[in-house]
């Protein structure tokens, strides 16, 4: 495990430190190579203490038993997905996925944070590959695909030390895992930097619990449109404050939530008038006595075209931080 700690540390490093530059003519011009070139011996390390360091040193019964808690257990789901990659023996900038808008610059160097890709966008060779069994490829599916490469990284660590905690190496004279906490760097918001911390995804989802539960800050809100995601309606509009409105986009059952709570939302209509949002005991939203979702709402003035508001949802769908920030609940 000695290995794998380095390796991850070196993946770490090799995103923060890019050469990934903007292009007049082709935008954004992504550097993943280095990162892939230090995530292949991450992943090989993962291979042998899976198979060789602890399932084929084992008894029969031991490693009928450890294959169960590879199945059972989400962490042990992120090593047999990573195993699906190992295996296929693919070029893996292609396996690796970097979203522009969470990159961070510096002078000489840029800070990229790589994903796995979605299953469905890897390589054919890779979805097609017959050299691991499929409960991989169920794996890479669930666990894998869509999260960050070092969070992965950290939770097979993480597995293998609960499986067996003298693998590790640890800093003379202490408990502390050797390599960790990986070496901080300007991020965005949160930084998994310890095996023994929670994934972003985990920290995601007690942030939008958090920022669910309290309204929103403003003196209340103005739904000016609605449109479909998901088979949910999603209202948008500006949060009215002191000084300049900001926009924002909600789900019906959020908003209902807000008003239940004492937050004033008001409804306007084609023609400009004002209506006050309501909720009764089945939660559904009212505006002077009709339902909302029949109510004739204008438009966004600022910005006619409806893409902009489903665009901005689902930032705020996918990113917990970015949804908090759009509540305004800075710091909670």
């Amino acid at each position: 495990m000695h290995g794998l700690a380095l390796y991850i540390s070196h993946v770490w490093e090799a995103a923060a430190t890019t050469s990934t530059a903007l292009c007049h003519l082709h935008g954004m011009d992504v550097d993943t190579e280095r990162v892939a070139l230090e995530i292949a011996p991450a992943l090989a390390a993962i291979r042998t203490l899976d198979l060789e360091v602890i399932c084929n040193s084992q008894s029969p019964a031991d490693q009928d038993r450890y294959r169960s808690l590879l199945a059972s257990d989400p962490q042990g789901q992120v090593v047999r997905g990573l195993l699906l990659l190992r295996n296929a023996d693919i070029h893996l900038p292609a396996t690796v996925d970097v979203k522009t808008d969470r990159i961070t610059g510096g002078v000489n160097h840029v800070r990229v944070f790589p994903s796995w890709q979605p299953y469905d966008q890897l390589p054919g060779a890779i979805r097609t590959s017959t050299g691991t069994r499929p409960g991989a490829h169920n794996a890479y599916r669930t666990a894998v695909g869509g999260h960050l490469v070092v969070d992965t990284l950290l939770d097979a660590f993480a597995f293998f030390h609960r499986c067996d905690p003298t693998l590790a190496r640890y800093v003379p004279g202490t408990e502390e895992l050797e390599y960790f906490p990986l070496k901080q760097y300007i991020s965005h918001d949160y930084d998994r930097r310890h095996p023994d911390q929670p994934s972003r995804p985990q920290v995601e989802a007690e942030v939008r619990r958090r920022t669910q539960q309290t309204p929103p800050l403003g003196k209340g809100r103005v739904i000016v449109h609605s449109f479909s995601s998901d088979g949910a309606t999603i209202y948008c509009g500006a949060t009215v404050r002191s000084l300049i409105p900001m926009d924002f986009t909600e789900p019906e059952d959020q908003v209902a939530r807000d008003i239940q709570a004492g937050y004033p939302y008001v409804a306007v209509t084609a023609d400009g008038t004002h209506h006050v949002v309501s909720v009764d005991g089945g939660n559904r939203l009212f505006a002077d006595g009709s339902l909302l979702a029949q109510l004739p709402l204008r438009s966004p003035r600022d910005h006619p075209h409806t893409e902009f508001c489903q665009e901005r949802w689902q930032v705020a769908a996918t990113d917990a931080f970015e949804y908090r920030a759009q509540r305004h609940l800075h710091g909670c």
